[in-house]
């Protein structure tokens, strides 16, 4: 039997990454592989926090050339010092329409999450938690810390926003 119970609830300041850059993509092959990966039986079209289009969540994962897109990433990451070994885990495409969103969400317990966009857009991607907005721009990505929330407001362009996401994990043993 509990006498008593103290509850404590405090705030702690965390490190977290972010990367953004340009990467050389060729973004009608991969729009047009989302096009079918969300016509596939497998889909997960509104059913997760990705409130419009979605593909299966490994879809890109053994796309050759999804992988040689984020090799520069990985390099990347290689060079800096306080990154783990990480590889990649999943890897979806997204296309959200007129009136679709992504809801708010984080990806942990993954390492690293990102997404690159595939063409130019207005919907916004927020972090609220860091103050942060990012608007789609054609080949531009972001790389974060899986934990940090993110989302996107409804879409109330004409056009769609097609877009890759993806999660890193540690790799085993490392």
């Amino acid at each position: 039997m509990i006498k008593k119970i103290n509850k404590i609830e405090s705030k702690v300041e965390v490190d977290y990454l972010l990367i953004t850059g340009y990467l050389n993509i060729d973004n009608k092959y991969f729009i047009d592989e989302i096009d079918k990966g969300i016509q596939e039986n497998n889909n997960e079209n509104f059913k997760t926090n990705v409130k419009g289009y979605m593909t299966s969540w490994k879809y890109f994962v053994q796309n050759i050339n999804f992988i040689k897109v984020l090799l520069p990433l990985f390099d990347y990451l290689d060079s800096l010092e306080n990154i783990k070994k990480c590889s990649l885990d999943s890897a979806w495409g997204i296309k959200e329409g007129f009136g679709n969103y992504t809801a708010s969400h984080d990806h942990a317990p993954n390492y690293l999450s990102g997404i690159i966009y595939l063409n130019d857009h207005t919907q916004t991607l927020l972090f609220p938690e860091i103050k942060k907005e990012f608007q789609p721009k054609q080949n531009f990505f972001i790389l974060f810390s899986s934990f940090l929330i993110h989302k996107t407001i409804r879409n109330t362009a004409e056009m769609d926003k097609y877009a890759i996401s993806f999660n890193l994990n540690l790799n085993q043993g490392h």
